[in-house]
């Protein structure tokens, strides 16, 4: 009976979709890590504040795929919120972690592109939810622990 109960937990659908999300966040927060830990500036500087650009856009990533493991929580009643203190957090993280890489820097205004990128990543996507571009996320889902 068990055996049973076991392998239905580890086949179930819902179980697999929460999984193959937290699975993707952690993938993508190691990532940033990862290369915020090359040291010096990799890239090629094709415009002013190209940096601060990089920023918005990876941290709106980030934030779109906090969001997608958020909302399929049952705790998380605003998944918006929750996804935009994450993204935040690891921002800050991300430039505190920047000060022991030789030839980089933490930087206020990085941390800001960081927020404000998922700011916009998250208000994007909620616009698209609220105008049922999304599929509710279904009960199966939510609670299957």
């Amino acid at each position: 009976m068990q055996l049973e109960a076991l392998v239905s937990f580890l086949t179930d659908p819902a179980r697999k979709k929460k999984g193959i999300f937290i699975l993707a966040l952690l993938t993508y927060s190691g990532l940033i890590y990862l290369l915020s830990s090359m040291e010096g500036q990799p890239g090629v500087q094709l415009f002013e504040n190209q940096d601060k650009v990089e920023h918005v856009i990876a941290f709106g990533a980030m934030a779109c795929v906090a969001w997608w493991v958020l909302r399929l929580h049952p705790l998380f009643r605003r998944a918006w919120l929750w996804a935009w203190c994450y993204a935040a957090a690891y921002g800050a993280f991300d430039e505190w972690h920047q000060l022991f890489v030789p030839g980089r820097y933490a930087d206020l205004a990085d941390w800001m592109a960081d927020a404000i990128g998922a700011a916009l990543a998250i208000c994007l996507l909620e616009y698209l939810r609220a105008r049922g571009k999304f599929p509710p996320v279904s009960k199966t889902i939510l609670h299957a622990s």
